[in-house]
Order: structure tokens, then C-alpha cells, then sequence
């Protein structure tokens, strides 16, 4: 009798089996479907991320966790985090540097013009012990020869916010950069009567260390691009051309320790 079993129990594991399968051949498709629309979704991020994220502002992470920085578009710190991205710009025509209000270091977080970026934020010592750290503005993209015809102009207030004192101090100072004049044997580029300060390197536009940054302390930074039209460079093969600038902070150490500037 137990003989006679076998066979009919197998049929009905075999049958369980066919159900089950079939079930799957139900469910997984449609899986398959909503993961490929997600893939296509993420794919097309990643592609406006690269047309249009032309500013980026970063903190390296350090090892030793009592030195610590932290980003916010806001003097308040509400929102903190290590990393930043500012919208872009999008089809930018050339300016002149006349062009821009006066008021580009007294906003926060973007504030695009017509026909150029600007980008306010600021940086805090979150950690336990003052410390040296370094910033540096790199050209991570740059195409047709756009960055021949670009300037960038830097607000860099190291002491807006000095925690021991309890002070704010405003400063509207700024410095342009510009590649060298083309040409020119590393002769700087020059608008009206100012001399625009050579880009580091090739992609650095300017790398510089900051000693002492209390903790508590907050440095406050504006950026602007733009291209400028009076520059010789400014001609229409740098028509399409795309720009995508980054900064990155990083901690050096503590206080004590020794730095040395590599440049502005």
C-alpha cells in the first residue's frame, strides 16, 4: 500500500511545484519592470547631476574624529552637513564683470544671476580642538575651452565668526581668478583696471591653509562664475562648453602644528 503511494504523492509535490512556479513567472516580471524603471530614473539623475551641478563643496573626512568640519548654506548651522551642491547656471551667455551687483557676499546659499553662479556657505569647527585646515577650488570639468574665458570670484572670510570672542566680522573682500592670458607667457588676465590673479594650475584655481580655526569658529565663503566678455577667449567655439567647479576642505591637524601656505 505504501508502494502504491510513492508515485501519487509524487505527483502532488509535482503539482505544487508547477503552482508555485507559476506564480513566480506572475510576480517577477513586474519586479523586473519597476527595477529597470528605478535604473532608468537614477540614470537620468546621474546625467542632469553632470549637465547641471556645476558647483560643489565637499569636507574630507579625517581620521582623528576631535577635528571635525562641517558645511551649512546658513550662519545658523540648522542644517548641517559634509557636503553641498549649488544649482547651476544653465545656458549662460558671457558678461562683463561691470554686470554683477554688489551685493553677491550678502546672501546665502544660491542666488544665481542672470547669466552667472553664485553660492554663499560657511564653514564650522564642529570638533573638539582647534585645527590648521586646507581649501582648495579645483576644475573637475571643463569643456570647448570654456575656462579660458571664466572667472571666479572668492569671498573667503576665515574669521566671520570667532567663537571665543563671541564676534561677527563682516568683510566684503574678494579676489578673481582667471587662467592666464592666452598667449601671454603667464601674464595675468586683466578687466578694466584689475589684474585677475592666475589660476593655481591647469584645474586648481586656488589652494590655500588656514591655521588656528577655533572650535566654534565659522569662516563664511561666496563664489561666483561667470564668463567674461571682454575676455579674448570669449569666442563662440566655447559655445556648449560646460564648467563644473569644486571645493574641498580638508583638516590638516591640530593648531599646533605647523603650516605653510602652498598659494593663492
Amino acid at each position: 500500500m505504501a508502494n502504491k503511494n510513492r508515485p501519487y504523492s509524487s505527483i502532488i509535490r509535482n503539482g505544487e511545484e508547477v503552482r508555485t512556479i507559476r506564480k513566480l513567472q506572475k510576480i517577477i516580471p513586474p519586479v523586473i519592470g519597476v527595477l529597470l524603471i528605478l535604473l532608468v530614473i537614477v540614470y537620468i539623475l546621474s546625467l542632469l547631476f553632470n549637465r547641471y551641478g556645476s558647483f560643489t563643496v565637499s569636507v574630507k573626512d579625517y581620521a582623528d574624529r576631535k577635528y571635525s568640519l562641517t558645511l551649512s548654506e546658513t550662519p545658523d548651522f540648522r542644517r548641517t552637513t559634509s557636503r553641498l551642491n549649488a544649482s547651476a547656471a544653465s545656458d549662460v551667455t558671457n558678461i562683463s564683470y561691470k554686470s554683477l551687483p554688489n551685493d553677491l557676499n550678502d546672501l546665502d546659499g544660491a542666488h544665481n544671476g542672470e547669466n552667472y553662479l553664485a553660492y554663499t556657505y560657511y564653514l564650522k569647527n564642529s570638533g573638539e580642538e582647534a585645527c590648521n585646515y586646507r581649501y582648495t577650488l579645483v576644475i573637475s570639468k571643463a569643456t570647448s575651452g570654456i575656462d579660458a574665458a571664466a572667472r571666479i570670484r572668492v569671498y573667503y572670510n576665515e574669521n566671520y565668526y570667532i567663537s571665543a570672542t563671541d564676534e561677527v566680522t563682516y568683510s566684503g573682500k574678494y579676489t578673481d581668478y582667471a587662467k592666464p592670458k592666452s598667449g601671454g607667457n603667464g601674464e595675468p588676465e586683466k578687466d578694466g583696471d584689475n589684474y585677475a590673479t592666475n589660476f593655481f594650475s591647469d584645474t586648481v584655481v586656488v589652494t590655500n591653509d588656514v591655521g588656528g580655526f577655533g572650535v566654534g569658529d565659522v569662516a563664511k565663503i561666496t563664489v561666483v562664475i561667470w564668463l567674461e566678455g571682454d575676455d579674448p577667449d570669449c569666442v563662440d567655439d566655447i559655445l556648449g562648453g560646460q564648467l563644473k567647479v569644486d571645493m574641498v576642505m580638508e583638516v590638516l591637524g591640530g593648531a599646533e602644528d605647523a603650516i605653510e601656505s602652498v598659494g593663492e
